[in-house]
């Protein structure tokens, strides 16, 4: 699907209006914001999937309680919040820890099993990194944001950024290496 010139304001009018077909361009704009920000938050893939499909649903559903249609991103974005805040405390109530769990589940089954090792050895390392770092490798590699657009999201410069990127790739390349065999890297 091509990129729609129409900005969100214009979606959720046409959407609201019964072009329900537009809502396909809202999840493709959002959609590696939304699963970014879920993996870094629960850190489990198919959970991450799960939610991020529950935060459009419930977009979708309750659309028209947007009263300001420019900040759709941001109202989104609370929904996704709100989900991921309410999957921690079912766990709570559950019993279960809040701990940073990695199950690899939702991966393509078609591929090889060296490969889902070498994405459970990455998720494992990911967890190993301070928050900051987690946060700049998904946000560039997952979410596929420039560096400006990661510097406004963490408040930081670019120049920060760049630094941080940097020295979160030498941390990540480190950790992997406690867990791949040598040369699998």
């Amino acid at each position: 699907m091509e990129p729609v010139p129409f900005s969100d304001e214009d979606l959720v009018r046409r959407i609201l209006r019964g072009e329900t077909d537009f809502f396909e361009h809202v999840i493709k704009r959002y959609e590696r914001l939304v699963y970014g920000f879920m993996l870094r938050k629960i850190s489990d893939t198919g959970v991450a999937q799960d939610l991020a499909q529950e935060t459009f649903l419930i977009s979708y559903e309750n659309l028209e309680r947007l009263k300001d249609h420019a900040r759709l991103k941001s109202w989104i974005m609370g929904i996704a919040g709100n989900l991921v805040r309410d999957h921690y405390k079912r766990r709570k109530l559950a019993g279960m820890p809040e701990g940073m769990d990695v199950e690899l589940t939702g991966l393509d089954p078609l591929q090889s099993i060296e490969q889902q090792e070498r994405h459970e050895y990455l998720y494992k390392a990911l967890m190993q990194l301070s928050e900051r770092y987690r946060a700049v490798l998904i946000k560039r590699y997952l979410e596929g944001r420039e560096y400006n657009e990661i510097a406004e999201d963490l408040g930081l410069s670019v120049g920060a950024v760049e630094v941080c990127m940097h020295r979160a790739r030498k941390a990540l390349a480190s950790v992997m290496k406690e867990f791949l065999p040598e040369g699998d890297i």
